[in-house]
Protein backbone atom coordinates (compact mmCIF):
# COMPACT_ATOMS: atom_id res chain seq x y z
CA UNK A 1 0.00 0.00 0.00
CA UNK A 2 3.05 2.38 1.11
CA UNK A 3 4.60 1.49 -2.35
CA UNK A 4 1.26 2.11 -4.19
CA UNK A 5 0.29 5.37 -2.47
CA UNK A 6 3.96 6.72 -3.01
CA UNK A 7 3.97 5.84 -6.88
CA UNK A 8 0.38 7.78 -6.78
CA UNK A 9 1.93 10.71 -5.18
CA UNK A 10 4.68 11.22 -7.60
CA UNK A 11 1.77 10.06 -10.77
CA UNK A 12 -0.04 12.60 -9.21
CA UNK A 13 2.92 15.53 -9.52
CA UNK A 14 3.60 14.92 -12.90
CA UNK A 15 -0.42 15.18 -13.78
CA UNK A 16 -0.05 18.96 -12.53
CA UNK A 17 3.14 19.83 -14.08
CA UNK A 18 1.86 19.12 -17.14
CA UNK A 19 -1.04 21.35 -17.10
CA UNK A 20 -0.07 25.32 -17.65
CA UNK A 21 0.72 27.46 -14.62
CA UNK A 22 -2.28 29.50 -12.97
CA UNK A 23 -1.72 33.08 -12.31
CA UNK A 24 -2.02 34.52 -8.43
CA UNK A 25 -5.33 34.46 -6.50
CA UNK A 26 -7.36 32.71 -8.54
CA UNK A 27 -10.80 31.51 -7.54
CA UNK A 28 -12.04 27.89 -9.23
CA UNK A 29 -16.00 27.36 -9.22
CA UNK A 30 -17.10 24.20 -9.55
CA UNK A 31 -20.43 22.80 -9.90
CA UNK A 32 -20.93 19.22 -9.62
CA UNK A 33 -24.30 16.84 -8.97
CA UNK A 34 -22.98 14.36 -6.54
CA UNK A 35 -24.78 15.44 -3.49
CA UNK A 36 -24.87 12.44 -1.60
CA UNK A 37 -22.71 13.49 1.33
CA UNK A 38 -19.79 10.70 0.66
CA UNK A 39 -19.25 12.11 -2.22
CA UNK A 40 -18.94 15.65 -1.08
CA UNK A 41 -16.44 14.45 1.37
CA UNK A 42 -14.11 13.35 -0.58
CA UNK A 43 -14.33 16.21 -2.95
CA UNK A 44 -13.37 18.54 -0.25
CA UNK A 45 -10.55 16.57 0.54
CA UNK A 46 -9.33 16.43 -2.80
CA UNK A 47 -9.71 20.66 -2.72
CA UNK A 48 -7.79 20.66 0.32
CA UNK A 49 -5.09 18.70 -0.57
CA UNK A 50 -4.79 21.02 -3.79
CA UNK A 51 -4.99 24.07 -2.35
CA UNK A 52 -2.25 23.12 0.50
CA UNK A 53 0.11 22.60 -2.67
CA UNK A 54 -1.41 25.86 -4.72
CA UNK A 55 -2.11 28.26 -2.10
CA UNK A 56 -2.38 30.79 -5.17
CA UNK A 57 -5.52 28.80 -6.11
CA UNK A 58 -8.68 28.38 -4.01
CA UNK A 59 -11.75 25.94 -5.04
CA UNK A 60 -15.28 26.68 -4.59
CA UNK A 61 -16.74 23.66 -4.79
CA UNK A 62 -21.28 23.14 -5.03
CA UNK A 63 -22.76 20.06 -4.98
CA UNK A 64 -26.15 20.52 -6.88
CA UNK A 65 -29.42 18.67 -7.77
CA UNK A 66 -29.69 17.63 -11.22
CA UNK A 67 -32.76 19.68 -11.79
CA UNK A 68 -31.20 22.50 -10.47
CA UNK A 69 -27.87 22.59 -12.55
CA UNK A 70 -28.95 23.08 -15.78
CA UNK A 71 -30.98 25.77 -15.07
CA UNK A 72 -28.03 27.93 -12.93
CA UNK A 73 -25.50 26.55 -15.92
CA UNK A 74 -27.54 28.85 -18.50
CA UNK A 75 -28.31 31.65 -15.88
CA UNK A 76 -24.65 32.07 -15.48
CA UNK A 77 -24.32 32.18 -19.16
CA UNK A 78 -27.03 34.72 -19.72
CA UNK A 79 -25.18 36.98 -17.19
CA UNK A 80 -21.52 36.05 -18.61
CA UNK A 81 -20.53 34.75 -15.56
CA UNK A 82 -20.05 31.23 -15.83
CA UNK A 83 -18.31 28.69 -13.43
CA UNK A 84 -14.77 27.47 -14.31
CA UNK A 85 -16.38 23.65 -14.16
CA UNK A 86 -19.80 22.41 -13.80
CA UNK A 87 -21.17 19.06 -14.67
CA UNK A 88 -23.48 17.85 -17.13
CA UNK A 89 -25.06 15.34 -19.60
CA UNK A 90 -23.86 14.26 -23.08
CA UNK A 91 -26.17 16.50 -24.79
CA UNK A 92 -25.56 19.28 -22.98
CA UNK A 93 -21.93 19.12 -23.37
CA UNK A 94 -22.29 18.32 -26.89
CA UNK A 95 -25.01 21.78 -27.59
CA UNK A 96 -23.01 24.36 -25.43
CA UNK A 97 -19.24 22.94 -27.30
CA UNK A 98 -21.38 23.39 -30.92
CA UNK A 99 -22.85 26.67 -29.37
CA UNK A 100 -18.64 27.53 -28.66
CA UNK A 101 -18.98 28.14 -25.41
CA UNK A 102 -16.50 25.21 -24.17
CA UNK A 103 -13.36 25.66 -24.17
CA UNK A 104 -10.95 22.39 -25.04
CA UNK A 105 -9.91 19.71 -22.08
CA UNK A 106 -6.45 18.47 -23.96
CA UNK A 107 -4.32 19.50 -21.70
CA UNK A 108 -6.16 17.36 -18.89
CA UNK A 109 -6.38 14.78 -21.50
CA UNK A 110 -2.44 14.99 -21.89
CA UNK A 111 -1.76 15.13 -18.35
CA UNK A 112 -3.85 11.98 -17.29
CA UNK A 113 -2.08 10.24 -20.51
CA UNK A 114 -4.47 9.91 -23.32
CA UNK A 115 -3.68 6.16 -23.49
CA UNK A 116 -5.13 6.02 -19.74
CA UNK A 117 -8.61 6.86 -20.59
CA UNK A 118 -10.97 3.88 -21.77
CA UNK A 119 -11.99 3.86 -25.43
CA UNK A 120 -15.55 4.24 -24.23
CA UNK A 121 -15.05 7.56 -22.58
CA UNK A 122 -13.36 9.17 -25.21
CA UNK A 123 -16.49 9.03 -28.19
CA UNK A 124 -18.10 12.21 -25.72
CA UNK A 125 -18.29 15.48 -26.43
CA UNK A 126 -15.47 15.45 -28.58
CA UNK A 127 -14.77 17.96 -31.88
CA UNK A 128 -11.84 17.89 -34.47
CA UNK A 129 -9.54 15.59 -32.24
CA UNK A 130 -10.24 18.14 -29.63
CA UNK A 131 -11.77 17.04 -26.04
CA UNK A 132 -14.60 19.23 -24.77
CA UNK A 133 -16.27 17.17 -22.08
CA UNK A 134 -14.00 14.71 -19.66
CA UNK A 135 -16.22 12.06 -17.63
CA UNK A 136 -16.23 12.43 -14.13
CA UNK A 137 -17.09 8.78 -13.51
CA UNK A 138 -19.17 6.18 -15.65
CA UNK A 139 -21.83 3.87 -14.49
CA UNK A 140 -24.78 1.97 -15.87
CA UNK A 141 -28.68 1.23 -15.64
CA UNK A 142 -28.97 -2.37 -13.92
CA UNK A 143 -32.07 -4.53 -13.77
CA UNK A 144 -32.57 -5.21 -10.33
CA UNK A 145 -34.09 -8.59 -8.98
CA UNK A 146 -34.61 -10.45 -6.23
CA UNK A 147 -32.78 -13.67 -6.67
CA UNK A 148 -33.98 -15.58 -3.69
CA UNK A 149 -37.57 -15.08 -5.27
CA UNK A 150 -36.63 -16.27 -8.55
CA UNK A 151 -34.66 -18.83 -7.60
CA UNK A 152 -37.54 -20.43 -5.65
CA UNK A 153 -39.77 -19.87 -9.25
CA UNK A 154 -37.23 -21.71 -11.31
CA UNK A 155 -37.19 -18.56 -13.38
CA UNK A 156 -34.46 -17.56 -16.01
CA UNK A 157 -32.63 -14.72 -16.87
CA UNK A 158 -34.74 -12.87 -19.17
CA UNK A 159 -33.38 -12.48 -23.50
CA UNK A 160 -36.22 -10.54 -24.62
CA UNK A 161 -39.04 -8.43 -23.53
CA UNK A 162 -41.51 -11.35 -23.48
CA UNK A 163 -39.87 -13.15 -21.42
CA UNK A 164 -39.17 -10.60 -18.87
CA UNK A 165 -42.72 -9.80 -18.85
CA UNK A 166 -43.48 -13.14 -18.02
CA UNK A 167 -41.22 -12.86 -15.29
CA UNK A 168 -42.64 -9.90 -13.67
CA UNK A 169 -46.20 -11.57 -13.85
CA UNK A 170 -44.76 -14.47 -11.70
CA UNK A 171 -43.13 -12.13 -9.44
CA UNK A 172 -46.33 -10.01 -8.21
CA UNK A 173 -47.36 -12.24 -5.20
CA UNK A 174 -49.62 -12.55 -2.29
CA UNK A 175 -47.04 -14.05 -0.36
CA UNK A 176 -49.74 -13.81 3.10
CA UNK A 177 -52.58 -15.39 1.29
CA UNK A 178 -54.88 -12.29 1.66
CA UNK A 179 -55.90 -11.92 -1.06
CA UNK A 180 -54.00 -8.89 -2.08
CA UNK A 181 -50.81 -8.34 -3.77
CA UNK A 182 -47.43 -7.84 -1.29
CA UNK A 183 -44.39 -7.57 -3.95
CA UNK A 184 -45.23 -6.46 -7.17
CA UNK A 185 -43.45 -7.91 -10.22
CA UNK A 186 -41.35 -4.25 -11.55
CA UNK A 187 -40.56 -0.62 -10.06
CA UNK A 188 -39.51 2.09 -11.84
CA UNK A 189 -39.17 5.45 -11.73
CA UNK A 190 -41.96 7.70 -12.87
CA UNK A 191 -40.09 11.34 -13.50
CA UNK A 192 -39.11 12.82 -16.79
CA UNK A 193 -35.50 12.35 -16.33
CA UNK A 194 -35.78 8.80 -15.74
CA UNK A 195 -38.66 8.46 -18.59
CA UNK A 196 -36.12 10.17 -20.43
CA UNK A 197 -33.41 7.43 -20.26
CA UNK A 198 -35.62 4.52 -20.82
CA UNK A 199 -36.93 5.23 -23.81
CA UNK A 200 -33.77 6.08 -24.83
CA UNK A 201 -32.51 2.02 -23.84
CA UNK A 202 -35.73 0.73 -25.06
CA UNK A 203 -35.81 2.12 -28.63
CA UNK A 204 -32.25 0.94 -28.77
CA UNK A 205 -33.43 -2.24 -28.03
CA UNK A 206 -35.98 -2.99 -30.16
CA UNK A 207 -33.93 -1.65 -33.16
CA UNK A 208 -35.22 1.93 -33.84
CA UNK A 209 -34.64 5.45 -33.71
CA UNK A 210 -35.77 8.15 -31.91
CA UNK A 211 -35.00 11.05 -34.52
CA UNK A 212 -33.43 10.01 -38.17
CA UNK A 213 -30.25 11.09 -39.94
CA UNK A 214 -32.98 13.75 -41.18
CA UNK A 215 -33.75 14.47 -37.68
CA UNK A 216 -36.78 13.49 -38.41
CA UNK A 217 -39.25 12.63 -35.34
CA UNK A 218 -39.47 8.47 -35.11
CA UNK A 219 -42.48 8.29 -32.99
CA UNK A 220 -44.84 6.74 -35.38
CA UNK A 221 -42.60 4.12 -36.12
CA UNK A 222 -43.46 -0.04 -35.54
CA UNK A 223 -40.60 0.25 -33.55
CA UNK A 224 -41.73 2.62 -31.08
CA UNK A 225 -45.52 1.79 -31.12
CA UNK A 226 -44.05 -1.75 -29.64
CA UNK A 227 -41.53 0.45 -26.81
CA UNK A 228 -44.92 1.63 -26.06
CA UNK A 229 -46.70 -1.67 -25.72
CA UNK A 230 -44.06 -3.08 -23.79
CA UNK A 231 -44.16 -0.27 -21.28
CA UNK A 232 -47.97 -0.88 -21.06
CA UNK A 233 -48.14 -4.02 -20.36
CA UNK A 234 -45.03 -3.50 -17.83
CA UNK A 235 -47.52 -1.43 -15.75
CA UNK A 236 -50.02 -4.32 -14.93
CA UNK A 237 -47.37 -5.26 -12.62
CA UNK A 238 -46.57 -2.19 -10.70
CA UNK A 239 -48.15 -0.58 -7.98
CA UNK A 240 -50.72 1.76 -8.41
CA UNK A 241 -49.42 5.35 -8.23
CA UNK A 242 -46.01 4.09 -9.82
CA UNK A 243 -45.59 7.12 -11.91
CA UNK A 244 -45.01 9.52 -8.51
CA UNK A 245 -42.15 7.50 -7.62
CA UNK A 246 -38.72 9.06 -8.20
CA UNK A 247 -35.17 6.75 -8.53
CA UNK A 248 -34.93 6.50 -4.33
CA UNK A 249 -38.84 5.12 -3.81
CA UNK A 250 -37.94 2.53 -6.57
CA UNK A 251 -35.10 1.35 -4.28
CA UNK A 252 -37.21 1.41 -1.14
CA UNK A 253 -39.45 -0.57 -2.89
CA UNK A 254 -36.85 -2.72 -3.36
CA UNK A 255 -35.19 -3.33 -0.30
CA UNK A 256 -38.67 -2.70 1.24
CA UNK A 257 -39.68 -6.14 -0.45
CA UNK A 258 -42.07 -4.19 -2.05
CA UNK A 259 -41.06 -5.07 -5.46
CA UNK A 260 -39.73 -7.33 -7.04
CA UNK A 261 -37.66 -6.01 -10.28
CA UNK A 262 -36.50 -2.63 -10.89
CA UNK A 263 -35.47 -1.77 -14.56
CA UNK A 264 -34.16 0.96 -14.01
CA UNK A 265 -31.94 0.51 -11.37
CA UNK A 266 -28.31 1.58 -10.88
CA UNK A 267 -24.68 0.60 -8.84
CA UNK A 268 -25.29 3.34 -6.03
CA UNK A 269 -28.58 1.70 -5.38
CA UNK A 270 -25.75 -1.38 -3.30
CA UNK A 271 -25.52 1.11 -0.86
CA UNK A 272 -29.06 1.61 -0.32
CA UNK A 273 -29.53 -2.67 0.15
CA UNK A 274 -26.76 -2.23 2.48
CA UNK A 275 -28.08 0.46 4.76
CA UNK A 276 -31.73 -0.53 4.54
CA UNK A 277 -32.98 -3.68 3.55
CA UNK A 278 -33.28 -6.64 6.69
CA UNK A 279 -30.13 -7.21 7.64
CA UNK A 280 -30.02 -11.01 6.30
CA UNK A 281 -30.76 -10.05 2.68
CA UNK A 282 -28.04 -7.40 2.28
CA UNK A 283 -26.27 -9.59 -0.37
CA UNK A 284 -26.81 -10.36 -3.90
CA UNK A 285 -27.66 -13.80 -2.71
CA UNK A 286 -31.41 -11.87 -2.86
CA UNK A 287 -30.54 -8.76 -4.71
CA UNK A 288 -28.39 -9.52 -8.08
CA UNK A 289 -28.73 -8.21 -11.55
CA UNK A 290 -29.76 -10.06 -14.70
CA UNK A 291 -28.45 -8.57 -18.21
CA UNK A 292 -31.07 -6.43 -19.96
CA UNK A 293 -33.37 -8.08 -22.41
CA UNK A 294 -34.17 -7.12 -26.37
CA UNK A 295 -37.40 -6.33 -27.86
CA UNK A 296 -39.14 -8.01 -30.81
CA UNK A 297 -37.68 -5.99 -33.48
CA UNK A 298 -33.70 -5.66 -31.83
CA UNK A 299 -31.20 -8.54 -31.05
CA UNK A 300 -29.36 -6.87 -28.26
CA UNK A 301 -29.89 -5.65 -24.99
CA UNK A 302 -29.47 -2.22 -24.52
CA UNK A 303 -28.72 0.25 -20.96
CA UNK A 304 -27.79 3.80 -20.11
CA UNK A 305 -24.46 4.68 -18.86
CA UNK A 306 -24.95 7.77 -16.10
CA UNK A 307 -21.43 9.85 -17.41
CA UNK A 308 -21.50 13.53 -16.85
CA UNK A 309 -18.81 15.40 -18.00
CA UNK A 310 -16.91 18.08 -16.63
CA UNK A 311 -17.34 20.96 -19.00
CA UNK A 312 -14.81 23.57 -18.80
CA UNK A 313 -16.37 27.21 -19.42
CA UNK A 314 -14.23 29.47 -22.34
CA UNK A 315 -15.51 32.56 -21.05
CA UNK A 316 -15.01 32.20 -17.34
CA UNK A 317 -12.48 33.89 -15.00
CA UNK A 318 -9.52 31.39 -14.53
CA UNK A 319 -9.52 28.30 -17.00
CA UNK A 320 -5.73 27.34 -16.87
CA UNK A 321 -6.34 27.22 -12.91
CA UNK A 322 -9.67 24.67 -13.75
CA UNK A 323 -7.01 22.47 -15.92
CA UNK A 324 -4.61 22.56 -13.00
CA UNK A 325 -7.33 21.55 -10.38
CA UNK A 326 -8.90 18.79 -12.63
CA UNK A 327 -5.53 17.32 -13.67
CA UNK A 328 -4.96 16.83 -9.57
CA UNK A 329 -8.60 15.58 -9.62
CA UNK A 330 -7.32 12.55 -11.92
CA UNK A 331 -4.43 11.39 -10.28
CA UNK A 332 -4.86 8.28 -9.13
CA UNK A 333 -4.78 8.61 -5.10
CA UNK A 334 -6.87 11.53 -5.32
CA UNK A 335 -9.47 9.93 -7.90
CA UNK A 336 -9.34 6.67 -5.72
CA UNK A 337 -11.22 8.56 -2.81
CA UNK A 338 -13.37 10.26 -5.27
CA UNK A 339 -14.31 7.01 -7.10
CA UNK A 340 -14.97 4.89 -3.20
CA UNK A 341 -17.16 7.18 -2.63
CA UNK A 342 -19.95 5.34 -4.57
CA UNK A 343 -18.05 2.14 -5.86
CA UNK A 344 -20.53 0.28 -7.05
CA UNK A 345 -21.52 3.03 -9.46
CA UNK A 346 -18.56 4.88 -10.25
CA UNK A 347 -16.54 3.22 -12.81
CA UNK A 348 -12.74 4.87 -13.14
CA UNK A 349 -12.26 6.26 -16.48
CA UNK A 350 -8.65 5.68 -16.07
CA UNK A 351 -7.22 1.78 -16.84
CA UNK A 352 -4.34 2.99 -14.14
CA UNK A 353 -7.10 3.34 -11.01
CA UNK A 354 -9.22 0.61 -12.94
CA UNK A 355 -6.15 -1.82 -12.48
CA UNK A 356 -4.90 -0.57 -9.03
CA UNK A 357 -4.74 -3.17 -5.94
CA UNK A 358 -6.69 -0.13 -3.90
CA UNK A 359 -9.05 -0.46 -6.24
CA UNK A 360 -9.79 -3.50 -6.62
CA UNK A 361 -9.63 -4.09 -2.56
CA UNK A 362 -12.78 -1.85 -2.00
CA UNK A 363 -15.21 -3.55 -0.31
CA UNK A 364 -18.16 -3.02 -1.59
CA UNK A 365 -16.66 -3.92 -5.16
CA UNK A 366 -15.78 -7.40 -3.41
CA UNK A 367 -19.06 -8.01 -1.97
CA UNK A 368 -21.29 -6.94 -5.13
CA UNK A 369 -18.65 -7.56 -7.94
CA UNK A 370 -21.76 -9.50 -9.84
CA UNK A 371 -23.07 -5.86 -10.62
CA UNK A 372 -19.93 -4.46 -11.70
CA UNK A 373 -19.61 -7.44 -14.13
CA UNK A 374 -23.05 -6.91 -15.84
CA UNK A 375 -21.66 -2.82 -16.12
CA UNK A 376 -18.55 -3.81 -17.99
CA UNK A 377 -20.19 -6.07 -19.95
CA UNK A 378 -22.73 -3.54 -21.03
CA UNK A 379 -19.65 -0.83 -21.70
CA UNK A 380 -17.17 -3.36 -23.18
CA UNK A 381 -19.37 -4.32 -25.87
CA UNK A 382 -20.76 -1.01 -26.56
CA UNK A 383 -24.45 -1.42 -25.26
CA UNK A 384 -24.81 1.47 -23.16
CA UNK A 385 -25.48 5.41 -24.92
CA UNK A 386 -25.80 8.28 -22.32
CA UNK A 387 -28.91 9.60 -22.07
CA UNK A 388 -31.15 10.44 -25.20
CA UNK A 389 -28.16 8.87 -27.87
CA UNK A 390 -28.57 6.11 -29.53
CA UNK A 391 -26.37 6.43 -31.58
CA UNK A 392 -22.91 7.96 -31.00
CA UNK A 393 -23.21 10.24 -34.12
CA UNK A 394 -25.93 11.88 -32.33
CA UNK A 395 -24.35 13.42 -29.84
CA UNK A 396 -22.70 15.52 -32.66
CA UNK A 397 -25.39 15.57 -35.36
CA UNK A 398 -28.21 16.53 -33.18
CA UNK A 399 -28.29 19.41 -30.65
CA UNK A 400 -31.67 19.97 -30.22
CA UNK A 401 -31.53 16.96 -27.72
CA UNK A 402 -31.17 18.86 -24.98
CA UNK A 403 -34.56 20.76 -25.82
CA UNK A 404 -36.21 17.63 -26.24
CA UNK A 405 -34.53 16.56 -22.62
CA UNK A 406 -36.00 18.69 -20.73
CA UNK A 407 -39.27 19.11 -23.13
CA UNK A 408 -41.43 16.40 -21.41
CA UNK A 409 -42.31 15.10 -24.82
CA UNK A 410 -41.23 11.60 -24.52
CA UNK A 411 -42.52 11.44 -20.95
CA UNK A 412 -45.39 12.46 -21.44
CA UNK A 413 -46.38 10.05 -24.72
CA UNK A 414 -44.97 7.23 -22.24
CA UNK A 415 -48.06 8.25 -19.31
CA UNK A 416 -50.32 8.59 -21.83
CA UNK A 417 -50.28 5.64 -23.04
CA UNK A 418 -49.61 3.75 -19.76
CA UNK A 419 -51.55 5.87 -17.31
CA UNK A 420 -54.18 7.94 -19.11
CA UNK A 421 -54.80 5.39 -21.90
CA UNK A 422 -54.48 7.06 -24.70
CA UNK A 423 -54.57 5.41 -27.13
CA UNK A 424 -50.81 4.82 -28.77
CA UNK A 425 -51.80 6.16 -32.43
CA UNK A 426 -53.24 9.45 -30.45
CA UNK A 427 -50.17 9.45 -28.18
CA UNK A 428 -47.52 9.00 -31.13
CA UNK A 429 -49.04 11.41 -33.62
CA UNK A 430 -49.12 14.18 -30.29
CA UNK A 431 -45.32 13.47 -29.60
CA UNK A 432 -44.41 13.68 -33.15
CA UNK A 433 -45.90 17.18 -33.74
CA UNK A 434 -43.85 18.56 -30.44
CA UNK A 435 -40.97 17.43 -31.33
CA UNK A 436 -41.23 18.66 -34.88
CA UNK A 437 -42.42 22.14 -33.92
CA UNK A 438 -39.37 22.04 -31.69
CA UNK A 439 -36.97 20.97 -34.08
CA UNK A 440 -37.90 23.60 -36.20
CA UNK A 441 -37.47 26.61 -33.79
CA UNK A 442 -33.83 24.91 -32.08
CA UNK A 443 -32.37 24.78 -35.60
Amino acid sequence: MRKSLLAALVAGAALTAAVPVASAEDVVRVWHTETNPQSQEAMAKIIARFEAGNPDIKVEAEALAWGDLEGKIMASLAAGSPPELAHGQPVTCSALQQQGMLAPLDDVVAAIGEDNIWDQIKKLCRSEGSYYGLVHAAGTSLLVYRKDLAEELGLEPPKTWDDLLANAKALTMDKDGDGKIDIYGVTIPGDRLFLNIMMGELIKANGGVLFDEDNKPQFKSENMAGVLEFFKELTKYMHPGWEGDGYLETFANMYGEKAAIMFQGYGRGASLIEQYAPEDMRSTDFYDVWVKPHGPNGDKPAAQVDQETWMLFKDSANPEAAKKFLAFFYADENYLEYIQSVPIHFFPITKSLRASEDYLATPMIKRWGGWLEAQEYYLDNDLVKPTMIVEWEDLNNKPYLMQVLGSGILSDMVLEVAVEGVSIDDATTRAQKRAEELIERAQ
